[in-house]
Order: structure tokens, then sequence, then C-alpha cells
């Protein structure tokens, strides 16, 4: 039976606990809701479909006992973009081999790339709250230092009025405070 909604978070609580009769459970569930996907929306057979699922949620599922997947609602999203880049993967590897075909026509990126990419854009999402949670004054102050520019130390000093040691140990202490609200909120 498929599952009703789109999110399984619980599936990642299941797996974290190690409760296996749940974590099947909802796996089944999502395994065939990405079959499905990559059967109607990318014109798979059934066993590539099936065989794409689950290298993707050999990928995903990896991801989920390391805890790195931040937003937990966005598991079946994750899981079709790597099922979906593997089925690509897939298709851009038989393509290769026939000549005919123009290799320009594929440019995919890989599972685990994507996947990487969505981490990384979940992390900066993170990132990004937790410079709200400064305040006004402290947020100029530590994104003038990474603005991207050549910036030194006694600029940003003179730029705010402090000297060049308080610059110092507040640049140390909100990069301190921006690491320690990043990891606490993973």
């Amino acid at each position: 039976m498929i599952h009703s909604t789109s999110d399984y978070s619980e599936l990642i609580d299941a797996i974290l606990r190690d409760d296996r009769v749940v974590a099947n459970r909802l796996a089944s569930s999502l395994l065939e809701r990405v079959v499905l996907y990559l059967k109607v929306r990318m014109g798979a057979p059934q066993s590539v479909a099936e065989e794409c699922a689950y290298q993707a949620f050999s990928d995903v599922f990896e991801m989920i006992r390391r805890d790195k997947i931040l937003d937990r609602k966005s598991i079946l999203k994750y899981f079709i973009t790597a099922a979906r880049n593997e089925y690509l993967r897939l298709m851009s590897k038989e393509q290769k081999y026939e000549p005919d075909l123009d290799e320009d026509d594929f440019f995919l990126p890989e599972p685990a790339d994507q996947l990487d990419n969505l981490i990384d854009e979940e992390r900066q999402n993170q990132l990004n709250k937790c410079l709200n949670r400064l305040t006004e004054k402290h947020q100029q102050f530590i994104l003038a230092i990474f603005s991207g520019k050549s910036v030194h130390l006694t600029d940003i000093a003179q730029r705010f009025g402090f000297s060049y040691a308080k610059t110092r140990t507040l640049k140390t202490r909100i990069i301190q405070n921006l690491q320690d609200c990043v990891k606490k909120n993973r």
C-alpha cells in the first residue's frame, strides 16, 4: 500500500532508532512511490525503475544513518531526486555505447553530487536562520567580514568603531556562535 502523504520523516526516526518493522513498512511504501514515479514520469521499465530506486534508497539510507538530512520532511524529495539521477546516469551510460546518439543530449549530475547540493543548500538555509538570530549590528559586522572582498580587520574595526582586539575577539565569538547554532539544529 502506498503511503498517503509525502512526509516520510517517521522513516528517518525508525531507521535511527533501529525499528525495523516500521522502517520496512515505510521504506516499502516509499520504494513503491519512487518506482511508480520512474515508470510514469521517466518512462523507465519496471526492472530498471526498481534497480534505480533500490540504488537511490541505499544512498539516501546512508545519509539517514549518518543523520545528514536536516529537513526530515524532504526525504521523499531527496529520494525521488536520487532515483531520477540514478536513472538518468544509467541511461547516459547506455547512450555512450550507441554511436548514433549525440553525447551533448544528456548532461547529468551524479546522484551523490545532487544529494550533496541539497545538503549544502540545507546547511546554507540553516546558517541563514542562525545569522538571523544575531543582533542586527552583529549581522552587519560578520557579513562585512565575509563580504567576499579582501577586507582587513583593521578596516572593519575602524568602520564599526571598535579596537582591533575587540574586532578580532568579536569575529571569533560570532563565528563560534554560528557554528554552535548550526550544529545544535542539525
